[in-house]
């Protein structure tokens, strides 16, 4: 296939799974032009990490931390093709994905696949591991509402990112830019279309609920609540709710956080191993879009 295009990805310490997805791209059906690497914090010896069979740029914070939305956006500005992959940091190509992503894609349409969490770390991926998951029943190609957009993986084209206007940048740290986005595709009325074919997620250590990311998930749920006079569905609220971190009336009255989580708490919402149950296609539900 002749049609360039290129992957974007930001990155924040995962200099494993940074390996790992760069390896899978190398070994793809189709190879990019170009793969933009952001790096959310300083440099470390991975910086510099190169390809042979195509360009990687590297683009850099300019002050302590690029919060997500903003690193996401550098990266789409940075690309010098009319066709754009995203891919997070934790991402696994399988050989004919990429290739699965671009075929369909036009203006006018955000192209998406299924996600599916690896059942091992980032240091243990093997080809035999990735082997057996491809085995997975692959779906009919279909359109899906914005509700089911899950911006770990993508391609949509630069003309139509331009439109869109990028992430909003008023979302600061974590949570809810991707909801954002999701919305303003729907209401630019872009379609989203799902290859019914498979990406895998590596694992990495994180906390569920993210109970560590709660004062930006509370600010940036207000903001939403601004912009599209509702609130993100979100299943974590409920929870803080029920353990006492925000207040339960927090629809009606406003979300705020009503007491800090200790240590001790933290600790006991923090995963540090990948779930090794047989994965299932990850199919969050997200706002209405």
């Amino acid at each position: 296939m002749s049609t360039e295009f290129s992957i974007v990805t930001i990155v924040k310490h995962r200099t494993q799974q940074l390996s790992n997805l760069l390896s899978s791209i190398e070994h793809s059906s189709i190879i990019p032009k170009e793969v933009v690497i952001v790096w959310m914090t300083s440099p470390s010896e991975e910086s510099l990490l190169g390809s042979e069979l195509f360009d990687i740029q590297h683009c850099f914070a300019t002050h302590s931390e690029l919060p997500i939305a903003k690193a996401r956006n550098r990266g789409f500005e940075a690309c010098t093709t009319a066709k754009i992959i995203y891919l997070d940091v934790d991402c696994l190509c399988p050989a004919t994905l990429l290739q699965e992503l671009i075929a369909p894609l036009t203006n006018g349409r955000v192209v998406t696949a299924n996600i599916i969490d690896l059942p091992c770390k980032a240091e243990e991926v093997s080809k035999s591991i990735l082997q057996d998951l491809t085995a997975i029943p692959v779906k009919a190609q279909k359109e899906l509402p914005f509700v089911h957009f899950d911006v770990t993986a993508f391609a949509i084209t630069s003309d139509d990112f331009d439109r869109l206007g990028g992430f909003d940048t008023d979302y600061d740290g974590y949570g809810f830019s991707d909801v954002d986005f999701a919305m303003r595709c729907s209401q630019t009325g872009l379609t989203l279309v799902n290859t019914g074919r498979h990406i895998f997620k590596q694992f990495h250590m994180h906390f569920n609920p993210p109970l560590n990311h709660l004062c930006d998930l509370v600010a940036n749920a207000e903001l939403f609540k601004q912009k599209w006079s509702c609130y993100p569905f979100c299943n974590y609220f409920e929870k803080f709710a029920e353990l006492g971190y925000v207040n339960a009336d927090y629809e009606q009255t406003g979300i705020r956080v009503t007491r800090p989580a200790s240590e001790e708490e933290l600790n006991d919402f923090f995963i540090d191993q990948p779930c090794e149950e047989q994965p299932e296609v990850a199919e969050d539900i997200r706002q209405t879009a």
